[in-house]
């Protein structure tokens, strides 16, 4: 089953193209003007905009290693990237056109989204990221 999925994530053209779709999502939905919130809601304590931080950038890591998975510092580059985008979402929003509000949260959540989809990676992947 291994040997599938290597072989699998070394088709990176797929990965590419959905690392570069997933990215313009997250821009877009980072700086979009607000909507009315209905119903907000929590989860285990946490706002729903912490919660949605969190797995945004921690799909948002898993899929930028995938895209990089044939490179050497694979790990680094994917944490680094997704971090990075989630702070220059952040500082965008102190622009008034977008309408959004700066949160140190935000960037809290996205690198502890981040840093959780490297754990994962590391233990999904331990055979292999062995040099």
């Amino acid at each position: 089953m291994q040997r599938i999925i290597l072989s699998w994530l070394q088709a990176d053209r797929f990965f590419k193209v959905l690392a570069l779709f997933t990215t313009f999502i997250v821009i877009y939905l980072s700086l979009k003007q607000p909507g009315q919130e209905f119903n907000p809601w929590t989860f285990l304590f946490f706002r729903q905009d912490i919660v949605l931080h969190f797995s945004c950038y921690f799909s948002l890591t898993v899929i930028y290693f995938t895209a990089l998975f044939k490179y050497k510092s694979a790990i680094k580059t994917s944490f680094l990237l997704s971090f990075f985008i989630g702070c220059l979402m952040e500082l965008l929003q102190l622009i008034p056109f977008f309408e959004r509000t700066f949160d140190v949260a935000d960037i809290a959540a996205n690198f502890i989204g981040s840093l959780c989809g490297i754990i994962l990676i590391q233990i999904l992947f331990a055979d292999s990221l062995k040099e």
